[in-house]
């Protein structure tokens, strides 16, 4: 293991410090989008606000449940 001697941390975590924030920042904005995404049909189209959440969750909820099975490998 290379030690960084400025710092005192372990260069053998990096790729996958970055990894793991580019993943965070990736669904960041995939959320987001659907967020958004969602928002604007709802305030156009005047649809109940109960289906509004309905499908904010659902669509997190897949989301998580799909892409849980490529982060575990």
């Amino acid at each position: 293991m290379a030690t960084d001697t400025h710092t005192g941390s372990d260069r053998s975590d990096q790729p996958g410090i970055v990894r793991s924030i580019a993943r965070l920042v990736g669904d960041l904005l995939i959320l987001t989008c659907w967020v958004v995404f969602l928002t604007l049909i709802f305030l156009g189209t005047g649809w109940p606000q109960w289906a509004f959440y309905l499908l904010l969750i659902l669509g997190v909820g897949l989301y998580v449940t799909f892409t849980a099975a490529w982060r575990s490998g």
